[in-house]
């Protein structure tokens, strides 16, 4: 080959690659003018953290670390006989209340049965004193028969008061009318509370899974003795993560609810997640922090502060390429769509979860 054809072949080349470079230049300054992108990315996920919510003893685990539970399965079931002692003192106390009921019920009906007495005892006595009354007026009864029917109509009349408080005492007492049902009286309700109460946490000692996922961090054994709100393990529902990209806040100008999202995992870099954005922090990273920084005081250097931003999937992960929380990402968001919201009130619609 001459050489004038060397440098025409040469030429070409440059030529091709200066094209090419163009090409993809202009492509790759298209792309940076519609996306931001980050790699401090990360996978989460809404755990479930299981606690006991009653005092026990563990006497059945049913799963093992690592393993996928569905939502109701059985975790762990603790001993249930001091809890049934106390189901069965429930019981026993509402039937003892009912009986009470009834109780209190004859003694309204005996209060009523002295206020009828009373009456008739008062009316009686209230007769007697007109007679004596008439009979002293016309001189035909000596005074002391005017003064006893007095005192008789005075003692009639105070015995007659206390069988009437006697009813309403009575009637007090049992807290409904005398003809409505025993379990409305509020010493029946009570019980019933009692009763219910121990019914729940007699199911409280079987522990069920609250939703689909992975068992992890399991911390108990059988035997063990649990307290109330101890964490025995956690739930990571893995069908349903979530991206959680820390933007360089100079980057967020352009970025709206619902916009289009890609995300590539590190374990996966040839599988393309794809999202929507669903929500912005209402604040940066360090804002939130244990310890957050005190700009006012000493010497200050600007740092560009990275707000998080949440990714929803659109779709669970495969099977064959699942995701596990604390995953490095690399997450971009297509901001050529700028008609979204930055705080969208019905931003729970997106995610559509």
């Amino acid at each position: 080959m001459s050489r004038g054809v060397r440098i025409g072949v040469a030429a070409l080349a440059v030529i091709a690659l200066l094209a090419l470079g163009i090409v993809w230049g202009r492509g790759w300054w298209r792309y940076h003018q519609t996306h931001v992108s980050t790699d401090d990315a990360y996978v989460h996920a809404d755990v479930a953290q299981v606690t006991s919510r009653v005092p026990g003893t563990i006497v059945e685990l049913a799963v093992e670390e690592n393993w996928r539970v569905r939502p109701g399965d059985l975790l762990v079931r603790l001993d249930r006989q001091p809890l049934e002692v106390k189901l069965r003192k429930a019981e026993a106390t509402l039937a003892a209340a009912r009986a009470r009921v009834n109780e209190m019920r004859a003694a309204v009906q005996a209060a009523e049965s002295e206020v009828r007495l009373a009456e008739a005892e008062y009316e009686q006595a209230r007769l007697e004193h007109t007679r004596a009354e008439k009979l002293a007026g016309q001189g035909a009864a000596p005074a002391t028969r005017l003064d006893r029917s007095r005192t008789d109509l005075r003692a009639a009349e105070a015995r007659l008061a206390s069988a009437r408080r006697g009813v309403e005492e009575a009637r007090a007492g049992l807290g409904v009318p005398v003809g409505a049902p025993a379990d409305e009286a509020p010493v029946v309700r009570q019980a019933q509370a009692a009763l219910e109460e121990a019914q729940l946490f007699l199911s409280y000692t079987d522990l069920r899974a609250p939703l689909g996922g992975v068992v992890a961090r399991r911390s108990v054994e059988i035997g063990q003795r649990v307290e109330s709100g101890q964490p025995l393990m956690m739930i990571v529902p893995l069908d349903r993560v979530y991206v959680q990209a820390n933007f360089k806040e100079t980057e967020l100008a352009d970025v709206r609810i619902g916009q289009p999202a890609t995300v590539v995992a590190d374990l996966y870099p040839r599988h393309v997640f794809r999202g929507r954005v669903q929500s912005l922090s209402p604040g940066s990273g360090a804002a939130f922090a244990l310890l957050p920084p005190e700009n006012a005081s000493g010497n200050w250097v600007k740092v560009v502060q990275r707000v998080p931003v949440r990714i929803a999937l659109d779709d669970p992960p495969p099977g064959d390429h699942p995701l596990r929380i604390g995953l490095s990402v690399a997450a971009a968001i297509d901001v050529s769509d700028k008609r979204g919201s930055l705080l969208d009130p019905g931003n729970q619609a997106v995610a559509g979860r």
